[in-house]
């Protein structure tokens, strides 16, 4: 307990702590990797208030009573550890994960300016120079880190606007035709309809309007087709429109399908228009260097002006870690565009890495990617990714040669399996019908199997949606734990398992 008496009491409370809580941590960890507890143990939301004590107390509980809610929160936790959690595009965390946030909790630092955060702000300003530099970004290249993806996509859009408009920063946004004799007209945003939902949240923070989007076709691959945004861009200007910020994709978040960042920068390029590149998922294949000559995912990302990466994501670094990277000046583009004059906080000292934010409060998330970077190495990480895609690949052929089940894309894209199970008993009656009636048939068969799965709590996987097919089951492969056969090949049994235990004529 918090006590006044002793100053050493902090000490000796967390050393009594720790000691307690490994042999707790690591017995969770070790039980989630050998599946010797479910991904879940699935409860609703009315069954945990009954299930666990969310009262908030006037006296403290003291150490026992902490430690009991501690074993309530991990019993009824998702454990991510656990190679099964197929359903986000992030997975368990890793043994220096866990250290980094120990490390950063111990320190309590705010990484919004460098003499209270010394060490941790160089850490941010070389780890993203670095992942720059595998993007081809050159010297120059840096970053900031941001709250999440959609925070750096939202910072990304900020910068852009006020870098290309800064009249806009102090006074106002004032467009053509409501003010005649502006500098510029509507502000437009072009990203594939296959984008991530951060890009409408930005334009609604930034007050431009959910009408001001324009979503670009994508091809049969779900890659957005760069000949109709050259000719929606042309449009938009005929209509006296400015369009200013186009976002490609790495990684979709359905389908993991890479938009052609070359092709559309030369369109930025000619429109002078602020590229963006949204990697939060599909990014960090920069640092495979098979995928780096293999493919042509990454190719023209030097040419973005600011790109999304998200190391929480296919590298496994703890939640939240994500870094919004530029080729122009590092950080100091985000000072220059963003900083305001609080003379109190900021005092012109460069590595003050807070002034280029739209915030205050910084938690030093980078620290986490060093720690991951220096452990493992480059070529660890990289060898991550490699393992993921091979899974991928022979998971997919896994499908492909199992009844019942049909691939939406094949091969897949990047690491998110997709398929649907259409049950043998009735796949005469599904395969008969047609159009928006075979729609509704397939989602509520992948819908019904997805829910009885998730109840079950053996795996975590997700159902998505795409206009113009059906509803199917998405599987995403991360983890380096996962076994193609252990994990991937019992799933499609727990599928057919569950098929075997429903009655269709009931529910179709």
């Amino acid at each position: 307990m918090v006590s006044t008496d002793d100053h050493n009491s902090d000490a000796k409370e967390l050393e009594v702590m720790l000691s307690r809580i490994q042999h707790i941590i690591v017995d969770y960890v070790q039980k989630g990797q050998e599946q010797l507890v479910p991904v879940v143990n699935y409860h609703t939301p009315e069954e945990l208030y009954k299930l666990f004590d969310f009262t908030l107390p006037n006296k403290g509980v003291g150490l026992e009573g902490i430690f009991k809610t501690i074993s309530s929160t991990l019993e009824y936790s998702v454990n991510s550890w656990n190679p099964r959690f197929l359903d986000k595009l992030y997975a368990g965390t890793n043994p220096i994960g866990v250290i980094s946030e120990l490390l950063l909790a111990v320190l309590n630092s705010n990484a919004h300016v460098f003499h209270v955060s010394p060490v941790l702000s160089l850490m941010e300003i070389e780890v993203t120079k670095a992942v720059g530099q595998l993007l081809n970004m050159g010297e120059k290249a840096g970053g900031i880190l941001c709250p999440g993806g959609s925070a750096s996509n939202l910072l990304a859009m900020i910068t852009a606007r006020n870098k290309l408009f800064p009249s806009i920063k102090t006074e106002g946004y004032f467009p053509r035709p409501f003010h005649p004799q502006s500098k510029y007209g509507k502000l437009k945003v072009f990203t594939s309809i296959h984008s991530h939902y951060s890009i409408d949240k930005a334009v609604q923070v930034l007050g431009l309007g959910l009408d001001n989007i324009v979503k670009v076709p994508v091809d049969h691959e779900g890659r957005m087709q760069v000949d109709v945004l050259e000719k929606l861009i042309e449009l938009s200007i005929q209509k006296d429109e400015t369009p200013f910020f186009i976002n490609a994709t790495a990684g979709t978040t359905v389908l993991g399908a890479f938009d052609p960042i070359k092709d559309i920068a030369m369109i930025a390029k000619k429109y002078h228009c602020w590229l963006h590149v949204d990697g939060s998922w599909g990014g960090s294949v920069a640092f495979s260097d098979k995928v780096m000559k293999t493919t042509s995912w990454l190719e023209g990302s030097e040419h973005a002006d600011t790109f999304t990466l998200n190391p929480h994501k296919l590298l496994g670094v703890p939640l939240q870690c994500s870094m919004l990277l530029t080729p122009h000046e590092g950080h100091l583009l985000f000072a220059k565009s963003n900083s305001s004059q609080a003379d109190y906080l900021f005092h012109g000292n460069e590595y003050d890495i807070g002034a280029g934010t739209i915030g205050c409060g910084r938690r030093p998330d980078a620290t986490k990617m060093f720690m991951a970077w220096k452990y493992y190495g480059k070529d660890g990480l990289g060898g991550r990714i490699d393992k993921a895609l091979s899974l991928a690949s022979q998971f997919t052929s896994m499908v492909r040669e199992r009844k019942g089940f049909k691939l939406v894309q094949d091969p897949s894209p990047f690491l998110q399996v997709c398929f649907w199970f259409v049950p043998p008993s009735i796949e005469k009656h599904v395969e008969s019908l047609k159009g928006k009636e075979y729609s509704l048939c397939l989602s509520r068969i992948t819908r019904h199997l997805h829910q009885q799965i998730q109840e079950k709590g053996e795996f975590l996987v997700d159902h998505s949606p795409l206009e113009g097919i059906p509803d199917f089951f998405r599987v995403v492969i991360n983890a380096p734990t996962l076994s193609l056969h252990r994990d991937l090949e019992r799933l499609l049994d727990v599928i057919e398992e569950v098929n075997a235990s429903v009655d269709w004529s009931e529910l179709l």
